[in-house]
């Protein structure tokens, strides 16, 4: 800081290591966490109830964190959750050590500016390097005959590598495959309330399951006792189903004006009630009769019906779920590739009526649940997913669709590259090289404290492996300094098998492969980040705001 004086140097270092402090507490948090073999961290609240995690978003949920400066950091991490749904941690943790390494400039009176310069000239340079190396995915060769195998190996890759540090790594080639599955069911869909997900408790992990249609919980005792008799009406092995409304309130509405009627002119109170509940029958049963010259087996709608009109489903062997989420409701009709009917009772077609080759009830751990599957041309799914403990079961979900959002992302945004903080060090290679051939000494340092970040992602996976970060790195770093265009940058993708603590490639040799858009969003969001903290000069507190009382005499 050339150009101020002494005392307000120091004021100003002083309050950039308060802040740089602040949120290096969320760096010893976290960085034990990171990878596959990251720790994890036992979360109690104020009522006792606990939970496990090493998911860096949960973490950061539960934290108590005072220092605005963390705090700040938290919301920057939290936007990497929210678009991408993975790299969270990673986020956290570069922004720290670039805030670190950028400390120990600072208090050789380097220029904040001149870090953030360098720092967005490293950013530069590592994302036109992502650029060069990713590598292209064909999205239009997954349903090829041909190429489908690859292209679907690929797709099972990025998913194994996106759950290999979460909660659901120890089986993480079953649920890479329900999420593959489960996402291709969209269709080039970006829609991901289109896959349900329903947690149940008990079992064995590897009972998690997809299917091609809807699970309908039975939630009443007297919903369970019904003996339903499942066969098709059509005599053609399928089974209908519709969605939508009953549109009760104009039966009620009805009914009010024979009830009115009945009172002018029948004086016999018995006789008055006998026609009045024989009207209220006629009525709800003209209401159904639409849906029993279509041979209906199931309908699916938001209105709790009475007790007559439940036997009269009853006798003709309708099932009648009654779900109060319109959404829900609207995302069934999705899932069984038919129209939303705002009003069952009329204009009511065949083409408004969903078709399913199976309808069955199905007991799983404590709950009962109606399966409706074999549904033609459906681009929607649910999947159910088995979880030891309650405390599991929303981490078990957390995880899967953090898991379908890398999918759904990768699908539309189709390069990857090679995962396991091999990418970090082949750029930090680069940004090392670009120091060297620049004269600006400012300039250098900068680079350099840049270049040093990106290297301890991947120490920092090696030491939570348990491996000899040091030794290891430093043969990396050796490895990946041979690595040019003249032998084909064959070192580009060298990094440590942390289950066997080998040097391989990444990419071919142990297919750890993810998005590159991943790669992208943490380095910008982590050097925005840095950039921001280093530009804070002073912290101003505001005092709260105290009411006006009057003077007292």
């Amino acid at each position: 800081m050339d150009d101020l004086g002494e005392e307000e140097r120091f004021i100003h270092v002083m309050i950039v290591e308060s802040n740089i402090n602040g949120c290096m507490v969320l760096f010893q948090c976290l960085k034990s966490t990171l990878g596959p073999f990251g720790s994890d961290k036992l979360i109690v609240d104020d009522d006792g109830s606990y939970l496990t995690s090493n998911d860096g978003a949960t973490i950061l949920r539960y934290l108590e964190i005072d220092h605005p400066a963390a705090r700040l950091l938290i919301s920057c991490a939290k936007s990497q959750d929210d678009t991408v749904g993975d790299g969270t941690t990673s986020v956290v943790l570069l922004t720290c050590l670039l805030l670190k390494n950028a400390l120990s400039y600072l208090k050789q009176s380097i220029h904040p500016q001149s870090i953030q310069i360098g720092y967005n000239i490293g950013l530069d340079v590592a994302l036109s390097l992502i650029d060069e190396i990713e590598i292209g995915f064909d999205v239009e060769k997954i349903n090829s005959y041909q190429h489908h195998h690859q292209q679907q190996r690929i797709l099972y890759d990025v998913a194994s590598t996106s759950i290999s540090s979460k909660i659901l790594a120890r089986h993480k080639d079953h649920f890479a495959r329900l999420g593959v599955e489960s996402i291709l069911k969209l269709g080039g869909n970006r829609n991901q309330e289109r896959i349900k997900i329903i947690s149940i408790t008990g079992g064995s992990m590897l009972d998690s399951h997809l299917i091609d249609g809807v699970m309908l919980k039975y939630d009443s005792q007297r919903n369970r006792q019904r003996n339903y008799n499942f066969h098709s009406k059509t005599g053609n092995n399928t089974f209908n189903i519709i969605v939508g409304k009953l549109q009760l309130q104009s039966v009620q509405s009805d009914l009010h004006f024979v009830k009115l009627k009945a009172n002018l002119q029948e004086s016999n109170t018995t006789l008055h009630s006998k026609k009045i509940q024989e009207q209220d029958q006629l009525l709800y049963r003209n209401k159904i009769d639409i849906l029993l010259n279509l041979n209906v087996h199931v309908v699916i709608s938001d209105t709790d019906i009475p007790q007559y009109l439940e036997n009269l489903f009853l006798e003709n062997n309708i099932e009648y779920f009654c779900i109060d989420d319109s959404r829900e409701l609207e995302r069934i009709s999705f899932v069984l590739g038919t129209k939303f009917v705002n009003d069952i009772s009329t204009s009511l077609n065949m083409e408004m009526i969903s078709k399913a080759t199976n309808i069955e009830r199905v007991s799983i751990g404590d709950s009962i649940f109606l399966k409706i599957s074999g549904i033609k041309n459906c681009d929607a799914a649910t999947v159910v997913l088995r979880s030891p403990t309650d405390t599991m079961s929303e981490e078990c979900i957390r995880s899967f669709k953090d898991m379908l959002n890398i999918l759904s992302s990768f699908i539309h945004n189709p390069y990857y590259i090679g995962g396991g903080g091999c990418a970090y060090l082949y750029i930090a290679n680069k940004i090392r090289a670009k120091s060297k051939a620049t004269d600006n000494v400012k300039l250098q340092f900068a680079l350099n404290a840049f270049a040093d970040s990106l290297e301890s992602i991947p120490l920092i996976l090696i030491q939570n492996a348990g491996f000899d970060g040091i030794a290891l790195l430093s043969k990396l770093k050796s490895i990946h300094e041979q690595t040019n265009d003249e032998n084909n940058n064959n070192n580009l993708w060298k990094g440590v098998n942390l289950e066997t603590g080998e040097i391989v490639d990444m990419l071919n040799d142990i297919n750890v492969k993810e998005p590159s858009f991943l790669l992208r969003n943490i380095l910008k969001l982590a050097t925005r980040a840095a950039q921001m903290i280093l530009r804070i000069n002073n912290n101003i507190l505001i005092e709260p705001k105290v009411a006006f009382k009057p003077p007292t005499s």
